[in-house]
């Protein structure tokens, strides 16, 4: 079609409405990457928990899991038992396995020109040995960072609805199990940590090429 047949403000108008949706669609792939980078590597440390546990040499006794429990039951809401905190290493062993295969099914369910497992294991590996960044993406990745990816994965799939969507964006107290929304620092903390991961995987892929 000739050029001439749209007015100047008219292509203006139509290059910024492109823009628009290039910056809006690249914006949800990196939000639907950021999930899947933090439910696999949340897989991923916990594979590497279990593994330290399987090579360490000290071992827990029954009195001090006994201690610990009770500790944990005076402190929170949540009910434990000494035997959560007796691992033997072939126990550890085990389920480091499992939860090897669990990471490397996980990738490769999440796997797509956007999501390449070469490049997402050496994240984890980056992620997991890196003591200086990541701080607050490490330690809240399997608590409430893993919730809300699932949150923001099954809402773009369809899957819930926005209200339910809200819902999962709180904090649950270990004290006393109430919840509570998140609020505008910890929200911005949370997607400070989604650009910091993102950001780290381009860097990785980046490097590879």
């Amino acid at each position: 079609m000739n050029r001439n047949y749209f007015s100047e403000t008219t292509l203006r108008h139509l290059k910024m409405q492109q823009g628009i949706t290039l910056r809006h669609l690249q914006r949800a792939l990196n939000v639907t990457l950021a999930c899947k980078l933090t439910l696999t590597y949340g897989t991923y440390h916990l594979m590497m928990l279990h593994r330290q546990l399987a090579m360490s040499e000290e071992r827990t006794s029954f009195l001090q899991a006994e201690r610990t429990a009770d500790m944990m039951n005076k402190m929170t809401v949540f009910h434990s038992l000494p035997t959560d905190f007796l691992h033997t290493q072939e126990q550890s062993t085990d389920e480091s396995i499992d939860v090897y295969k669990e990471y490397k099914q996980l990738v490769a369910e999440y796997s797509d020109e956007h999501f390449e497992p070469a490049i997402v294991d050496q994240f984890c590996k980056t992620v997991y040995e890196d003591e200086e960044h990541f701080i607050f993406f490490k330690p809240f990745c399997n608590l409430y960072f893993s919730v809300y990816a699932d949150a923001l994965l099954w809402y773009q799939q369809g899957k819930i609805e926005y209200d339910e969507f809200c819902m999962q964006f709180q904090e649950l107290s270990w004290m006393d199990g109430h919840r509570t929304p998140l609020d505008g620092k910890k929200l911005k903390m949370y997607i400070m940590s989604m650009r910091e991961v993102v950001e780290a995987y381009h860097r990785i892929r980046a490097e590879k090429i």
